[in-house]
């Protein structure tokens, strides 16, 4: 019998993609429109070590403003895609995850479908065999049960790898492994705060959760 392939789901937004500082300046050119507080760029290594709620109270957003928000800002940042990069030593880090071949890897994200695969396809990288999108901004928890369901994962084989306590939680809540990443939205500090079970600061580190050897 073949060994069965570990599948590892990863976010997009600051795990794979360094688009920070492109959200922070749609996010403003987007708080005259809706009506919430702009936000400093002196004031964004401050916002990293928030909880999406907290982040929310600060900019004093309304809730139910928030999944319109987000898909205005979607729309706003396919123009401005071709000017994202990976963070360094990620592409070669997730190639050899990759070419080993003992792995299955897709990717669930809130962005845009179409602004992932134009990033993609810039990046020239083409290892992910789905690329899934969700509105959710909340919770990600429904949209990651449904990935396993429709996958028939078992959902302790899986590892979600994002940037945010959000993607901590979510993952956590629908029964998956979760790693989190410090290099994107939110802060060590602020992610260990919901206790991943991998934390980890460099791309390179990966390897030691996913051998390819």
């Amino acid at each position: 019998m073949a060994k069965k392939k570990i599948t590892i789901l990863f976010d997009f937004d600051g795990t794979l993609a360094e688009t920070m500082m492109l959200i922070h300046d749609v996010f403003n050119r987007l708080s005259g429109v809706y009506g919430y507080r702009h936000l400093p760029e002196e004031d964004v290594e401050a916002c990293r070590h928030m909880s999406i709620q907290e982040f929310i109270k600060h900019c004093e957003i309304p809730h139910w403003k928030v999944p319109i928000i987000a898909i205005h800002a979607r729309r706003l940042m396919h123009r401005d895609m071709d000017q994202i990069h990976p963070p360094k030593g990620l592409v070669d880090v997730l190639t050899q995850i990759h070419d080993s071949g003992e792995y299955i890897m897709d990717i669930l994200t809130s962005n845009r479908q179409k602004n992932v695969l134009k990033f993609l396809t810039q990046h020239r990288i083409n290892w992910f065999d789905d690329v899934e999108s969700t509105r959710a901004i909340l919770s990600k928890k429904r949209r990651v049960e449904k990935y396993i369901r429709q996958k028939g994962l078992d959902p302790s084989s899986l590892y979600y790898i994002g940037d945010t306590t959000i993607d901590v939680e979510s993952a956590r809540h629908a029964g998956a492994k979760t790693i989190a990443v410090s290099w994107g939205l939110n802060t060590t500090e602020a992610l260990a705060r919901v206790h991943p079970d991998y934390l980890v600061n460099e791309p390179s580190q990966l390897l030691d959760i996913f051998p390819t050897v």
